[in-house]
């Protein structure tokens, strides 16, 4: 495994370290931004396995895939790393190209099992989802199973600072949507959700997760109301998350 090499395809800077402290355990990696730099790295390297992100700018995962496969430049698996798809949606995502997909949030076992089942030939559960995927989302603030997994991979300082890193993001993007709410701009108010509900729930941050699901709902329906609502919701959240974080004894050395 240590000579394969897994090119990493995420906008999503949060998201692309957690992979690579991942990955990095088991087999060397590279990491685009978006479709059109993992083309380039494509044609100037060879890859045994391809992770792309489905949401993307500048080029999306969909046309980056396409594009793999009419080059000459590389014929190794592609997996689809979505948070749009049902587990039903498998098949179509299939025939347009990809040889798996996995379901956003991403749990470190469902990861690691499908790199597994593309490098070294092993069975990869059905769908690509763990028992973590499929339990109901508790209303806590960090879902310790989620954090047990993550660190069984990582060390707790590395796992420690991508909180803090999620931490700072998320006020970032909410006093974004804030600003925005004013400018009457529910475009970005629901985009910025999105980020945070992928993050959140990759990394077990529950009621962050579940309130960025709401919130991004509203924007999508217009309903400003609920929209400002949930806006100053994830606020306190994300201020108790934090506390949580500086407070919890794993964490601290």
């Amino acid at each position: 495994m240590k000579s394969k090499r897994v090119l990493i395809v995420d906008d999503n800077d949060i998201n692309r370290k957690l992979f690579e402290n991942l990955i990095g355990q088991i087999c060397l990696y590279k990491s685009a931004k978006n479709g059109i730099e993992a083309l380039k790295m494509i044609q100037e390297d060879k890859f045994d396995l391809i992770l792309m992100d489905i949401q993307m700018p500048q080029m999306d995962g969909i046309t980056a895939m396409k594009q793999v496969r009419l080059s000459n430049h590389s014929e190794c698996p592609i997996v689809a790393v979505t948070a749009f798809a049902e587990i039903e949606d498998r098949n179509s995502f299939l025939e347009q190209g990809f040889d798996e997909f996995l379901v956003k949030p991403i749990r470190p076992k469902s990861l690691l099992e499908c790199i597994n089942k593309f490098l070294v030939d092993q069975a990869l559960p059905s769908n690509g989802v763990d028992e973590v995927n499929n339990s109901p989302i508790e209303q806590v603030i960090l879902d310790l199973k989620v954090l047990n997994q993550l660190l069984k991979y990582n060390k707790v300082e590395t796992i420690r600072t991508i909180y803090l890193e999620f931490l700072d993001e998320c006020e970032t993007l909410v006093q974004d949507s804030i600003k925005s709410f004013n400018k009457s701009d529910l475009r970005i108010i629901s985009e910025n959700l999105h980020v945070i509900k992928g993050n959140s729930g990759t990394l077990g941050a529950n009621k962050i997760f579940l309130l960025s699901i709401e919130g991004e709902q509203s924007a999508l329906d217009e309903n400003w109301l609920e929209t400002k609502k949930t806006l100053h919701s994830l606020q306190n959240e994300i201020q108790n998350f934090k506390n949580y974080i500086l407070e919890e004894t794993i964490f601290i050395s």
